[in-house]
């Protein structure tokens, strides 16, 4: 079993609201303010991010609970930004703030995120993931605390802002896996073109030879139903096809009514889809011994019935090249490391 940590970076929220909710109506006002400065005023809420009065301009979006509410700034006075309705609703206290078209002023960790780290370090969590990542330079600040604590841990990058999306050849070359969260990613770009970035990321990183993880509302609807829909039945496979190495669950196991059915029938798409996929292969991304011997087998794998392919590893290196291939043999890989034995279990096709 691999355990991942999931460091929540740094999400703007709304403050405690009045009686925990307002609702918001169409056309109506609503001022943002710093949460420092709130007073429960009718008509104003307060927000934790305190520069927004300064980088915010008349035009600038605002959304609210993950996209669902929607408000436009019309005016910035003082530390009071003044916003219009666009998508009204009901706004509960602790909801999520995205400002899409802002490069916001925000560290890569909160001091939560590094005392939750601690703690993961303790426990022996075989990956990390680093949650709202803009440039390589968050990976690098993550790896150079790990490197201070002597903690040997890959990081894997979530995508979920459009910065991220503009710098990803270079997150891709600092981190160890990606994983496309499309709950804010959807957010903070248009709905419309996340399918295309996902097969994307899917794609680099498949070139690359390292582990991307497809996530968020996968089988939203098991939440609360005992089956998923056709359209997620399809996007669950249609990411395995794509070249993920893994799809994981969100709300559906840590709250839903329905957890085990909703692994078990992920599991049951992941089985079956992968019975009749020919997966694309890709050409290397470098020009060493390693890859192209992965691309020597590419070739074998086809033309021998192979039961399965060994892999020898110290570091995981070179099993997770020759499962890159997706090969129709499982890659079983014997490595003397105890971490590595773990950390392999989030690679497709990978047995160790």
């Amino acid at each position: 079993m691999t355990i991942l940590q999931d460091l929540q970076g740094p999400k703007i929220r709304v403050g405690q609201l009045p009686d925990g909710a307002i609702t918001l109506e169409e056309g109506a006002q609503l001022t943002l303010i710093p949460l420092a400065n709130d007073t429960h005023q009718p008509g104003t809420v307060g927000i934790d991010y305190p520069y927004l009065a300064e980088e915010a301009k008349p035009g600038t979006q605002v959304l609210l609970d993950d996209g669902l509410l929607e408000l436009e700034v019309e005016s910035v006075e003082g530390n009071a930004v003044s916003c219009k309705v666009i998508t009204g609703g009901l706004l509960k206290s602790r909801k999520g703030v995205n400002l899409p078209s802002l490069n916001l002023r925000l560290p890569s960790m909160t001091e939560k995120d590094k005392k939750d780290l601690e703690f993961g370090l303790s426990q022996g969590v075989d990956w990390i993931s680093l949650s709202f990542v803009r440039s390589a330079e968050d990976i690098l600040t993550l790896k150079s605390l790990l490197k201070e604590k002597g903690a040997d841990v890959p990081v894997i990058a979530k995508i979920e802002k459009p910065q991220a999306i503009a710098n990803l050849e270079a997150i891709a070359k600092e981190c160890d896996g990606i994983m496309v969260a499309r709950g804010d990613l959807g957010v903070e770009m248009k709905p419309e073109k996340v399918p295309m970035l996902q097969k994307q990321i899917i794609r680099m990183c498949n070139k690359r030879g390292i582990p991307v993880i497809t996530a968020t509302q996968m089988l939203e609807s098991m939440i609360h139903e005992p089956r998923p829909t056709r359209a997620e039945a399809s996007d669950v496979a249609n990411a395995i096809v794509d070249g993920t190495d893994a799809v994981m669950l969100s709300g559906e196991s840590a709250v839903g009514k329905y957890p085990v059915k909703a692994v078990e029938m992920m599991v049951r798409i992941a089985e079956d889809v992968e019975k009749d996929t020919q997966f694309v292969n890709y050409p290397p991304a470098e020009t060493d011994e390693t890859h192209a011997i992965s691309e020597a087998l590419n070739i074998i794998d086809k033309i021998l019935p192979l039961r399965c392919i060994a892999a020898f590893t110290s570091s995981g290196y070179t099993a997770r090249l020759a499962a890159s291939e997706r090969p129709k043999a499982f890659v079983v890989a014997f490595t003397p490391n105890d971490k590595v034995y773990h950390r392999l279990n989030l690679v497709w096709g990978a047995l160790t």
